[in-house]
């Protein structure tokens, strides 16, 4: 890519990733995972607003619901109260749109992450990640009825190393990996494009990498959580959808017991703390934080597989890497990377990744699927997989959409209490935050909300929490670490 237009490219996502993402859209696009929305809580609200409330969490999907999960399981006490806002239904924005796998993000990071952090910190964000994948898949298993309703089930991805790039990065992260992470060493395997295509059905250019992830129904899962906890803790807990909180104000004369003002269209309430679980919509009410975390735009789809290609929902995912491009004619950029699953009851396979204008890429708008990403998840299938689909067949798309990632500059989730200095009212100590999760937010998300919740209470979360999740005044005032260039820079980094 030649120097001037990688500079224009980085100068044109930084000013999206400054941009104020507003609120989350009132008409975003249909997702396949919320079909149907839940019978009885997706449009969940008490008939009034409380007046008060000791805790509130801005967010339904699945960060907010651990945070109110572990903050009502883990508490002594039984007096306090916690109200959920939502601004549209419940679970709608990113936890009910996303690509529905349970896999880490670190075997493929883990160089960057130690190179950045140290072995350290990226063995102890490898545990982190898989701790919460496992505590996914408990949640998911702890129940008949969340079991039946969420599908989790346990597969081995097939990734494919599509440029020698990848191969070479796949390859070094892994032997990083396995050498520091030794519970998992062994899992992986790698093998020939010639090996992939035979045993796997897939076009894997470079080769393939084998490893141990999952998949569910994460939609499903989460609400029904909130059913439970609803119906466990009525007396305390209030979800409120389609009530979003377009301003904060910070008044302490008239109850300092609920210093915080959450305004909302149907009347204000009063908080005594506040936890943002709002990921790429974060900015709009944390303006200081504009830059250090920022909305960035998915699409997935859902298409039906042919009979030949058969059903694999219940041994295999595949993913594919490498690759990326950038057409300076038409400024489409290619990522470089997609990622599926297969519905082990109908076969339908779950399909997304990004190939978008460099104008649409770092956006909010889930009302809006860029064409160039329809064009590409319509016609991906049959370029992955060398069987199932005859020359120039094109893919039956039964339903596409788009979502809200969070993105964060030096690509770690944002956990913890947030200094007085980045929120600008208030108090340190006032305002806590669980979000950035980087397009990983099932490794991430629930065992983030945990964290913010046990803190809350008061109990140590050094044994599982990493130190750089945190987000200290120190790390927010780091303009190297924090500065978004280099987080673009990475995001450029797959295109030539």
């Amino acid at each position: 890519m030649a120097n001037q237009m990688h500079a224009d490219l980085i100068a044109e996502l930084r000013s999206q990733a400054l941009q104020d993402p507003q609120l989350p859209r009132e008409n975003p696009t249909t997702s396949f995972w919320q079909m149907p929305p839940h019978p009885t809580l997706s449009e969940v609200q008490s008939k009034a607003l409380p007046g008060t409330t000791d805790y509130a969490i801005i967010g339904s999907g699945v960060t907010g619901c651990s945070i109110a999960k572990n903050l009502l399981d883990n508490s002594t006490s039984q007096t306090f109260s916690l109200t959920v806002f939502e601004a549209r239904t419940l679970t709608s924005g990113a936890t009910g749109r996303n690509g529905g796998l349970l896999t880490s993000f670190v075997t493929s990071d883990y160089k960057l992450l130690s190179d950045h952090f140290g072995h350290e910190q990226a063995t102890k964000i490898a545990r982190f990640a898989n701790r919460t994948l496992d505590k996914m898949h408990e949640l998911a298993n702890s129940s008949d009825e969340l079991r039946e309703a969420s599908d989790v089930r346990r597969l081995l991805d097939v990734i494919c190393l599509q440029d020698e790039h990848a191969w070479r990065e796949a390859k070094e992260a892994w032997e990083l990996y396995e050498e520091h992470v030794h519970e998992d060493k062994g899992k992986a395997q790698f093998m020939t494009s010639e090996e992939a295509k035979e045993k796997y059905n897939v076009q894997a250019k470079c080769g393939a990498m084998i490893f141990p992830n999952g998949a569910f129904w994460p939609y499903r899962l989460i609400t029904r959580i909130w059913g439970q906890l609803l119906t466990q803790y009525k007396s305390r807990l209030s979800v409120e959808t389609k009530t979003p909180v377009s301003d904060i104000t910070y008044d302490p004369t008239a109850d300092p017991q609920h210093p915080y003002v959450l305004h909302t269209p149907r009347g204000n309430v009063r908080a005594g703390k506040l936890i943002h679980a709002t990921n790429g919509f974060t900015g709009h009410l944390l303006p200081e934080l504009r830059g250090k975390i920022y909305p960035l735009r998915g699409t997935m789809s859902t298409q039906t597989a042919p009979p030949e290609f058969g059903n694999r929902g219940r041994e295999f995912s595949w993913s594919v890497c490498g690759g990326g491009s950038y057409d300076e004619e038409t400024q489409v950029m290619e990522l470089g990377l997609y990622y599926c699953n297969q519905n082990p009851r109908t076969g339908d396979i779950f399909i997304g990744g990004e190939k978008a204008k460099i104008t649409e890429l770092l956006n909010s708008d889930d009302t809006q699927i860029g064409a160039s990403c329809v064009e590409s998840l319509s016609t991906l299938l049959p370029r992955v997989f060398t069987k199932g689909w005859k020359d120039g067949e094109k893919p039956e798309v039964k339903k596409i959409w788009s979502g809200i990632m969070g993105f964060t500059a030096d690509r770690l989730p944002l956990v913890g209490p947030l200094p007085q200095e980045f929120t600008k009212r208030g108090r340190d100590g006032g305002e806590w935050i669980a979000a950035g999760f980087n397009g990983y937010g099932m490794p991430l998300c629930w065992s983030s909300g945990e964290a913010v919740a046990k803190m809350l209470l008061g109990i140590d979360v050094g044994d599982f929490l990493p130190e750089v999740f945190v987000a200290s005044s120190e790390r927010l005032k780091d303009n190297q670490r924090m500065n978004p260039a280099a987080a673009l820079e990475l995001l450029l980094s797959g295109s030539p």
